[in-house]
């Protein structure tokens, strides 16, 4: 366990140097109203507060950012002064402070809705959250606590466990954040599946698929790009245990064992070069000193993907360095950016279900979360607080039945929509609605967050028929007029 001192020093080194002192006082602070409180290691809670706060500020991420990470806890920490806690926080540290406490709670109480399928709770988050600031705290909150993980009760292991692969895990794809979405679902498997994260780790390391490898592949890659004139670069990754595990996973219940001969991207690479023509000058050097697959290898850069993709990418051989098949991908930066960030993003690739899917401008938000994280990173030595205002997944709006369940339903849906899409019989037989506690006419157009709460009446048969023009969605308004002509 990390000494706090040591912790402090480091977190005051890796943040704004303009700021170091207020980081000085929210650490006086967030020491007061921990002390005495512990993890379950029986090490001093504020410790991980400390830890979450300086993987923000090594993120690059602006001073309140950092603060809200080592504030994250402390309002759930002292329930009994929450009230008198959240002004005086209010009073030295700013509304914003708060705000950012005040959403990562809001984000705990999400994850908690037993009722609500994985993908519908990760949405919600992304479209309440018109700053992804609260999100980015609760992903330190949740690497530092998996890396801990071992200290925690086995009873309450795999909720958590099932957290990180279903909620955070996914967050951390949808905002670009891989290295960390690897680390947390690597060292959840860990804890999930010992036996076979053992098993995927010792093939990899027996047959080569190694960071020690890796490194090896990038300075020959390197050394090849030294005789292409101009600015490139070469990035590379192993594929991690916890992918490699979910593609095994249908083998293993059918009695199989592990094997990791037949996934062609365990280490992959990607070469990026300033103008299509030295992309394929690459190609002929790695031609001349290597092996193609070329019934696999696809020339993207002349015949594009329908959603604009562009690249040279297969498998190859580089006798040099191993024997292995490795990934290869070439392509020069506008098409990095365009593949990473537009229209051809992985997420607008994931969100679609297509690989045959056509540009489109629907997952915009993609680019922009990059653009607005990158301004943060780059204000945070001049501006203490930098939100990074987002709109996410805009053609959907969440709402919350009283018991918590999380329902999504399309932008501009009502109250109408809302009960049909709850159960048939409850739209059926309801009479009146409330919002948020609150009496609302049934036309009530939804909006994210709202709690909705339908009263029925036992036995009503009839629905009016004017509620078809409260209703939004198609579907509601078939089900209304059946019910209606049936009556």
């Amino acid at each position: 366990m990390n000494n706090t001192l040591e912790l402090e020093k480091e977190l005051i080194q890796s943040s704004p140097k303009k700021f170091q002192e207020k980081i000085l006082e929210a650490l006086d602070f967030a020491k007061q109203y921990h002390k005495g409180q512990t993890r379950l290691s029986g090490e001093e809670y504020v410790n991980h507060t400390i830890r979450v706060a300086k993987t923000l500020a090594n993120m690059g991420l602006e001073t309140n950012t950092i603060i809200g990470g080592l504030f994250h806890n402390v309002l759930t920490k002292n329930e009994e002064k929450r009230d008198s806690l959240s002004k005086e926080i209010t009073n030295k540290f700013g509304e914003d402070v708060l705000f950012l406490i005040k959403e990562c709670d809001a984000i705990s109480r999400a994850t908690g809705s037993t009722d609500t399928d994985y993908p519908i709770i990760n949405k919600y988050i992304l479209n309440s959250a018109k700053d992804l600031r609260p999100i980015l705290i609760k992903l330190a909150d949740t690497l530092d606590n998996v890396r801990t993980i071992e200290y925690m009760p086995s009873e309450r292991v795999g909720s958590k466990i099932q957290k990180v692969f279903k909620i955070y895990g996914p967050l951390a794809e949808y905002l670009n954040l891989n290295r960390m979405k690897k680390e947390l679902e690597e060292k959840a498997l860990q804890i999930y599946r010992p036996e076979e994260y053992e098993i995927i780790k010792k093939m990899l390391e027996q047959n080569g698929f190694t960071t020690e490898i890796r490194d090896k592949y990038i300075t020959y890659l390197e050394e090849l790009l030294k005789g292409i004139p101009g600015e490139q670069s070469v990035h590379g990754r192993v594929k991690s245990i916890y992918s490699i595990y979910n593609k095994q996973k249908k083998y293993l219940k059918e009695g199989a064992s592990i094997s990791i001969a037949n996934i062609p991207d365990l280490l992959a690479f990607r070469v990026i070069t300033e103008s299509e023509e030295e992309c394929f000058k690459m190609l002929e050097l790695v031609m001349d000193n290597g092996e193609i697959i070329t019934e696999d290898f696809d020339d993207y850069i002349t015949h594009p993907k329908p959603n604009g993709y562009k690249a040279l990418q297969g498998p190859i051989i580089l006798p040099e360095v191993s024997k292995n098949i490795i990934e290869l991908q070439i392509m020069t930066q506008d098409m990095y950016y365009h593949n990473t960030y537009g229209p051809a993003s992985h997420i607008a690739y994931k969100e679609s279900q297509s690989r045959y899917a056509k540009a489109t401008d629907k997952y915009n938000w993609v680019e922009k979360i990059h653009k607005e994280i990158d301004k943060n990173i780059s204000n945070r030595e001049e501006k203490i607080s930098y939100p990074i205002q987002v709109d996410i997944f805009t053609e959907n709006v969440y709402a919350f039945t009283p018991k918590g369940k999380i329902i999504q339903l399309d932008k501009g849906d009502t109250v109408v929509d809302f009960a049909y899409l709850v159960h048939t019989d409850i739209g059926n037989s309801m009479v009146s609605a409330k919002v948020n506690g609150l009496p609302v006419k049934l036309n009530y157009v939804i909006t994210t967050g709202d709690t909705i709460e339908i009263k029925t009446q036992s036995g009503k048969r009839t629905v009016n028929p004017d509620w078809v023009a409260y209703a939004n969605s198609p579907s509601t308004k078939s089900k209304i007029q059946k019910t209606w002509k049936k009556t």
